[in-house]
């Protein structure tokens, strides 16, 4: 052990022993303790996986060791890992992720990847909308894999707008999208012109507000509330949505739409076909875990 400090493979012990006491509690969600762990000790030493490992005598100064313990505590007592580290990936880019909007999901990837097939069926220079952007995470990479297009992202929070501008930033997007804020898209009138968007892409708030409390704890109590809490049924921001959301698209326009699946998916069928007089249902698709996730229209005229 080199004099006058730890080295990686005694860092990753340390922290591995943390993750591995607190991963008996399910609500933690702490599936493999040893994997955050090493995510943990890279973070600090700035070093690849393959690098401790290969490596586990580098030197390991007392001021990093500190660190890793207290970033191994921070994630034992339930933070998000992708808070610890300051960033998580999205289609594999790299995002800003802080207790400002939700960290992005591996199901909102199929969102993104279905938007992303109708923009490219195109002829080019399609301008979309993103309601319930949060981190930006759908507009930004629609962005970046279109770029003759042209967004606008709005959020009824003010902290989740300022990091999506900081992603945008980041991702070199900035200049390509108009991010508001708003919680009612009639309020986007005199910023949007009508029938003017070729595609409108939301991933609004869809728990119910009875089940909050009994998310993850890495959840409920890291993630913004306003981002989760959907109403009553998880159905009210839809229903603030859908009726509104066609004004601004074109003839033909796409609206995807992800859901909390299950019964939500009939009841937002509901609020649809309250307005099925400007938009077709073209069905719902599955996410990876194969649950009806995700919710497409047309707009009709």
């Amino acid at each position: 052990m080199p004099r006058g400090g730890r080295n990686a493979g005694y860092a990753r012990t340390v922290a591995s022993g943390v993750l591995m006491a607190a991963s008996a509690d399910p609500s933690l969600s702490i599936s493999d303790p040893f994997l955050e762990a090493d995510r943990i000790v890279c973070h600090v030493l700035a070093l690849s996986r393959a690098a401790i490992h290969a490596h586990p005598e580098t030197r390991v100064s007392p001021r990093d060791l500190t660190r890793v313990a207290e970033l191994a505590a921070r994630r034992a007592a339930g933070e998000p890992m992708a808070h610890i580290l300051g960033s998580t990936l999205f289609r594999g880019r790299p995002f800003i992720a802080n207790g400002s909007a939700l960290i992005p999901r591996t199901e909102t990837e199929v969102l993104a990847a279905m938007a992303d097939e109708f923009l490219k069926s195109l002829p080019g220079d399609a301008v979309f909308a993103d309601w319930c952007t949060g981190s930006g995470c759908i507009a930004i990479t629609l962005l970046e894999d279109n770029p003759d297009c042209f967004a606008y992202a709005a959020d009824s929070s003010g902290d989740a707008l300022e990091l999506a501008k900081k992603n945008a930033a980041a991702r070199g997007v900035g200049d390509r999208i108009k991010f508001f804020q708003s919680a009612d898209p009639a309020e986007a009138a005199s910023l949007i012109p009508l029938k003017s968007l070729d595609m409108i892409v939301s991933n609004p708030p869809y728990i119910p507000t009875r089940d909050i409390d009994a998310l993850e704890v890495q959840v409920r109590d890291y993630e913004p509330a306003e981002a989760l809490d959907g109403g009553p049924d998880g159905l009210g921001v839809y229903r603030i949505l859908l009726p509104v959301l066609p004004r601004f698209m074109k003839r033909g326009a796409a609206l995807f739409m992800e859901t909390g699946g299950g019964r939500q998916i009939g009841g937002i069928e509901s609020i649809g076909a309250e307005i099925s007089k400007n938009l077709e249902y073209y069905g719902v698709s599955r996410d990876h875990c194969g649950i009806d996730r995700f919710m497409q229209w047309r707009k009709l005229a």
